[in-house]
């Protein structure tokens, strides 16, 4: 599936200059600047260089925002170069904690999605949204693709 923006204006770019862990602050501030659901779209690793903490600050804010955080547990673009290049890719890998257990914590909604089975229950949850809602998406770092 595709996500597509309603209109150019309302896609925001965040890493348009490569610098991994911006995504939630260019999130809050859409969602500050729109009544709009805001939906970020991020890794883990760098969701996990500032996102965890700032999050508090849409949930503090009341923002109409839904994280969606590709896990793949590490760092996913060092983690192909690395298998491109012959080396052990698990040097890139992480044992993060529970995000949405994290995130559960902090005030959000939250739930880890390991499998297809898991989507209805996360789209029932972003349906229902109260408050922030993120999903840890669960990825096999072999299967993804740059």
């Amino acid at each position: 599936r595709t996500i597509k923006a309603p209109a150019p204006e309302a896609y925001v770019f965040a890493t348009s200059f490569h610098c991994v862990g911006m995504g939630m602050a260019a999130a809050i501030g859409a969602g500050v600047a729109t009544p709009d659901p805001v939906l970020l779209v991020t890794g883990d690793g760098g969701f996990m260089m500032g996102g965890v903490t700032e999050l508090y600050a849409a949930v503090r804010e009341g923002l109409d925002l839904v994280v969606a955080i590709c896990n793949d547990g590490g760092y996913g673009a060092e983690y192909v170069q690395l298998a491109n290049r012959d080396m052990d890719p698990g040097l890139s890998l992480i044992e993060w904690p529970d995000l949405a257990e994290v995130e559960a914590a902090m005030g959000c909604a939250s739930m880890t999605v390991r499998s297809e089975a898991d989507l209805a229950q996360a789209c029932k949850l972003i349906a229902e949204r109260d408050r922030p809602v993120v999903l840890d998406l669960r990825l096999d770092p072999a299967a993804v693709t740059m």
